[in-house]
């Protein structure tokens, strides 16, 4: 990764989340990403991973970043 691509990766969320909202298609990217072992954590049911759940959960992730009241 360059280091553009690596300073991505320390924006702080409300950063993240305020572009998101603003539309930029990259910061919700990069937002997935962040959240992304979490979502892995939590799509996994009787000690397999169940992509359909991961799926679901990062769509919901996405649909929730607008609802957020960042100040």
């Amino acid at each position: 990764m360059t280091n553009i691509k690596l300073g991505v990766f320390k924006m702080s969320l409300k950063k993240l989340c305020l572009d998101c909202q603003s539309g930029d298609t990259f910061a919700l990217e990069i937002l997935v990403l962040r959240f992304h072992p979490l979502l892995i954590k939590v799509s996994i049911k009787y000690g397999a991973f169940d992509e359909d759940c991961y799926q679901e959960c990062a769509i919901a992730v996405i649909k929730s970043i607008n609802k957020f009241q960042i100040r």
